[in-house]
């Protein structure tokens, strides 16, 4: 059983990278305490580790010896029990640690470890997945600061450019970078000048208003709204006359509830829809309802802001349709499951000491609820 200091310090299951370090002093904390971290420090070469006790071997009773040799036993036995304390002590401990670091291991990972026996095999392989450089978090924060705000170039395919700036964010995100969380206004300064009717509607919503938007879901608003009204060439360039009839910034408002009235029409329309067709419930277009950051727990980023509105939708538009609430679990359900499989080539399917992760939306979980900083 772990102390009350390690219970005390108890935290999220390692996913990713930025809870490396925190993840890893827990490890050291109760391995300490266990009197093995010399044995399982992942950043000691193997050929300089310090080497576990083998178990002692029991002397063999001097049948038929003389008295002298019988005395020299039953003193070889005694060491032999402080030897096997001192074993078994070590044992148990590389046992707890070992145990440790399975059920403190995100279960999308648990795959990864098949190959790896002893708690320093899997801490060197965890070091080696999770533990990133210095040089690597600031030249992401380098990135994000030069190309955040900065706008796309003139003819460039302008849903790559968002996939790329996406990318970027997510990257910044993941390190938990605190520059990121200004994503929100970065983006709307980057396409400022390429949909200027759509940056003056959503400024007044997001800046003025203070309107809750997941970055992502601002980025398939615009997405959608620049392929309705930007002519798209044969060879996907942007072309400058497409924005000669969009510098008009007295047309925002009406625009803008354009744009809401299409939004609430097609989620009237959504019944009608099979399953497969119809948008996530959350109301984003551009991503599946199984990939869904609101829906889907094990495909979230971490430190990714769930807003509590967009929960509500969800819960709402499941409640009443309880077949599609269903067909969107077994999605789920399919989709995590095949990504463990997935995960380092290494089936986990049939092996019961990883078993694949429960789905439910029956009550979406909602920590970390913060409304966006923008």
């Amino acid at each position: 059983m772990e102390s009350s200091t390690v219970s005390a310090m108890k935290g999220d299951k390692l996913k990713d990278p930025p809870q490396w370090r925190n993840w890893l002093a827990r490890v050291k904390l109760l391995a300490r305490q266990k009197k093995v971290w010399d044995l399982v420090n992942p950043q000691i070469e193997e050929d300089r580790l310090e080497q576990p006790m083998r178990k002692p071997r029991r002397p063999q009773y001097p049948e038929g010896g003389s008295e002298s040799v019988k005395r020299e036993w039953r003193d070889r036995l005694d060491i032999y029990k402080l030897d096997l304390a001192e074993w078994e002590q070590q044992a148990k401990g590389l046992d707890a640690v070992n145990e440790w670091i399975i059920i403190n291991l995100d279960p999308i990972h648990h795959a990864s470890l098949l190959d790896y026996e002893t708690p320093y095999e899997r801490l060197v392989y965890l070091e080696t997945r999770f533990a990133r450089s210095n040089a690597y978090e600031e030249d992401i924060r380098a990135q994000w600061k030069q190309f955040s705000s900065m706008p796309p170039r003139k003819g460039v395919d302008i849903d790559r450019w968002l996939a790329d700036w996406n990318t970027l964010r997510e990257q910044a995100v993941t390190l938990n970078l605190p520059e990121v969380k200004s994503a929100n206004k970065d983006f709307l300064r980057a396409v400022k000048n390429v949909l200027p009717i759509w940056w003056q509607a959503k400024y007044e919503s997001i800046i003025m208003n203070h309107e809750d938007w997941e970055t992502r879901d601002l980025i398939e608003n615009f997405r959608g709204f620049y392929h309705e009204v930007i002519p798209q060439e044969p060879d996907n360039t942007i072309s400058e006359a497409s924005f000669s009839t969009f510098q008009d910034f007295e047309e925002a408002e009406s625009e803008a509830k354009v744009m809401e009235e299409d939004d609430q029409h097609i989620l009237q329309k959504q019944e009608d829809k099979p399953f497969a067709k119809r948008r996530c419930p959350c109301g984003n277009p551009g991503h599946k309802a199984w990939l869904c950051y609101t829906i889907n727990e094990a495909v979230r980023p971490q430190d990714w802001v769930v807003q509590k509105a967009k929960i509500q939708r969800v819960q709402k538009a499941l409640k009443e349709d309880p077949q599609w609430k269903d067909w969107i679990e077994a999605k789920i359900k399919v989709y995590n499951e095949k990504q463990q499989k997935g995960q380092d080539k290494e089936p986990v399917a049939n092996n019961a000491l990883f078993p694949p992760p429960q789905v439910s939306l029956s009550a979406i979980s909602t920590d970390n609820l913060s409304p966006v900083d923008i």
